[in-house]
């Protein structure tokens, strides 16, 4: 500073500091700036100035300033303090970083610049350099309440990171280690607790998943994330309304998640809560065109109002959730054999399922695969669910050649298995149910991978080749709803089973029906019932003293809500009978004692209709656009009771007051569906496996 301007310019320096650090920038300019006009060889003037200038807005000219200001001296530790702090300020923690570090060679015990670097370290990933500067940082100013804070944050992201790669390598046990450790260091970390729950719940263990979500919520009420894990987890335990009250929690927190809406208004459908689902529909509808959401498929084809395009966009779009960015390589364990066009005596088939026990597919296809040609196929029963020790899988053990048990392998271990198998063709029987691994696929285990029997629709996967389907339910004009070449099977598209255990009828008086009532049945599940079909059902009710509505008891709080609807309409609701779940041969014996089957839409009864007709109950259906909406109505055709096939909701209503009112017509229909079972193709589990042979 030069003699003569020393006293006025050092006031106006000291003037300027003391407005900058007052936040009066404006003033500090205009200080800085007549102090320079007096002595321009100032250079921590010059840097002050330019920091001003740079806090001010002016982030170019500033900081060329300041950086000017370090380049005369370089060693200054307060210029890059000063410069990493206005760039901090500014967002720009990545430079900031770089001058905090330059500032801590030469200010090494100045906590405000660990702080800083601590900061800046977390923003860019670096966490063990956050955490070692969080530490500097705490030591040089113990008690600091945030110092401590972040380091516990720190200590709690360490080992969430540990748990993520830990759950990657399958060590479930260890990574919840690793999350229960993340907790002690910060017990409100909201995502480590959900985390946590999540895999606490895979493992079973509920109770402490749901204490996690709870905690959850707790420290963080408005986290829609917590609500619907909690949901999820109350399904698994079978809560269903304590579900879709935590789900009701989660919409109201994400109006607008389409993966929220349909959850809930899967349950509101299961329970029978009807109010407000127009405006679910819509929500779901609006994600799934948009792509917003990986809507379950299967709910799609459920809700009131969903048509073939809809469900072919949600199935591409949830395809596309599961396909994996790289796949796992597997080696086949020997080199590719020929096919059997090329020299192989007999073509190898896989089936792939987790039903192959107690369950409604198992009993479609148990015929026909032990009718299946040994001679010219070998075939594989590919089984990743559980063994249920029924009767039935002792026999599907038996009716496989191969049976592979699957279940509880590791998936690369799993999909190696049945890569070793050299398969030609592999028949996914899941689609996307619940519980599917049709995501497998996607390996290529086979040159030919074919969607069939248990998803009413297209998978809209670019592995799945084929679809086994029939002219009914996927005629060749409707080929747009399909991302599968379809592949027709003679007749019907269902295999069935004409010799199934039965057990002795009961009477009327034993199921709790009147003597001589008219028994109108559906034993659909109650998410498939909707308010307009349910309505109709009620009419015929009005129309037909002598009747009676005869349901499958899905859950109470659904039968409470069905009777208040029949009450509302003028209906007692004595004559809504509930019935429940028996085993496959109680349920078959009981069938008979109804008159007539009612089918749901837009979702069809499959099963529920081929075990109605092979009881010799005739079915009412209403045939859709879609496949689940037309699966009745193959089966009825099939079986030459097409007069039963109504095309539209006028044409449903029609047709079931009819057969309320023609007592002639309803014993011909009685008749015809009295004979099915002994001489209807569609119980011909021999004749199917030639055709799906031939297929």
């Amino acid at each position: 500073m030069s003699r003569g301007a020393g006293g006025p310019a050092l006031a106006l320096f000291s003037e300027g500091l003391a407005h900058q650090q007052a936040g009066r920038l404006a003033a500090a300019r205009v200080c800085y700036e007549r102090a320079l006009a007096l002595d321009p060889g100032q250079t921590d003037g010059r840097f002050l100035l330019g920091q001003t200038l740079y806090d001010s807005g002016e982030h170019a000219t500033g900081e060329a300033m300041m950086r000017a200001a370090i380049a005369a001296r370089p060693q200054a530790a307060n210029y890059h303090a000063g410069l990493a702090l206005s760039l901090f300020n500014a967002g720009r923690l990545s430079a900031a970083k770089d001058e905090f570090w330059a500032a801590l060679q030469g200010l090494p015990q100045d906590p405000s610049l660990w702080r800083g670097m601590a900061l800046c370290c977390i923003d860019s990933g670096e966490l063990d350099a956050a955490s070692e500067a969080a530490r500097v940082w705490a030591q040089l100013q113990p008690g600091d309440a945030e110092a401590a804070r972040l380091n516990a944050q720190l200590e709690s992201q360490r080992q969430y990171d540990c748990g993520v790669a830990l759950e990657a390598e399958g060590r479930h046990q260890e990574a919840c280690a690793a999350w229960r450790a993340a907790l002690v260091a910060a017990p409100g970390a909201v995502p480590v607790l959900l985390r946590l729950g999540n895999r606490l719940a895979a493992l079973g263990e509920h109770a402490e998943a749901e204490a996690c979500y709870l905690r959850a919520i707790d420290v963080e009420p408005a986290a829609a994330a917590a609500h619907f894990n909690l949901a999820m987890l109350r399904l698994d335990q079978g809560r269903r309304l304590d579900a879709a009250s935590a789900l009701e929690r989660a919409a109201e927190r994400a109006p607008d998640d389409g993966l929220v809406a349909a959850h809930l208004l899967f349950q509101k459908l299961h329970l029978c809560r009807w109010d407000g689902i127009e405006t679910l529909v819509a929500k779901v509808r609006a994600a799934v065109e948009a792509g917003r959401a990986d809507v379950p498929p299967f709910v799609v084809f459920a809700m009131p109002g969903t048509d073939a395009a809809l469900q072919r966009r949600c199935a591409e779009h949830h395809s596309a959730c599961l396909r994996r960015a790289e796949l796992p390589a597997f080696r086949r364990s020997a080199p590719r054999r020929p096919g059997a066009s090329e020299g192989r005596k007999r073509l190898r088939i896989g089936y792939l399922s987790s039903d192959f026990k107690n369950h409604a597919t198992a009993y479609l296809m148990i015929e026909m695969l032990e009718a299946h040609d040994r001679a010219r196929f070998e075939f594989f029963l590919l089984s990743y669910g559980i063994d249920d020790g029924s009767e039935l899988r002792g026999r599907l053990e038996r009716a496989g050649e191969h049976f592979i048990d699957l279940a509880g392998q590791p998936e690369a271990q799993a999909v190696q298995c049945i890569a070793d198998l050299d398969l030609d063709v592999l028949v996914d029987l899941k689609g996307y149910t619940e519980g599917n691994r049709s995501d497998w696929l996607q390996y290529r285990l086979a040159p030919v991978q074919v969607n069939w029997l248990g998803y009413p629709g297209t998978l809209g996967a670019p592995w799945a080749d084929v679809l086994f389907a029939d002219a009914v339910v996927a005629p060749p004009e409707h080929s747009a709803q399909f991302s599968e070449r379809v592949v027709h099977l003679p007749g019907c598209y269902q295999p069935n089973s004409r010799a199934r255990p039965c057990a002795a009828r009961p009477t009327r008086a034993v199921e709790g029906l009147p003597e001589a009532a008219l028994v109108l049945c559906s034993f659909n599940q109650t998410y498939k019932l909707t308010p307009e079909v349910f309505a109709v059902w009620l009419e015929a009710l009005c129309e037909t003293p002598l009747a009676v509505l005869w349901l499958w008891a899905s859950n109470p709080w659904a039968e409470d809500e069905l009777r208040r609807v029949a009450q509302a309409a003028g209906v007692d609701p004595t004559r809504l009978i509930f019935a429940e779940g028996r085993a496959q041969p109680e349920h078959l014996a009981r069938l008979p004692l109804a008159d007539l089957a009612l089918d749901t839409f837009p979702c069809n009864g499959h099963t529920t209709t081929s075990d109605a007709l092979w009881a010799g109950v005739p079915v009412l259906t209403w045939q859709g656009e879609a496949f689940a909406a037309r699966v009745a109505s193959s089966l009825l055709a099939a079986a030459g009771l097409d007069d039963l096939i109504a095309v539209s909701l006028a044409d449903y209503r029609s047709r079931l007051l009819r057969w309320c009112a023609d007592a002639a017509w309803r014993a011909d229909l009685a008749a015809r569906a009295g004979a099915l079972r002994e001489t209807s193709p569609l119980f011909d589990a021999t004749a199917f496996a030639r055709k799906l042979e031939a297929a």
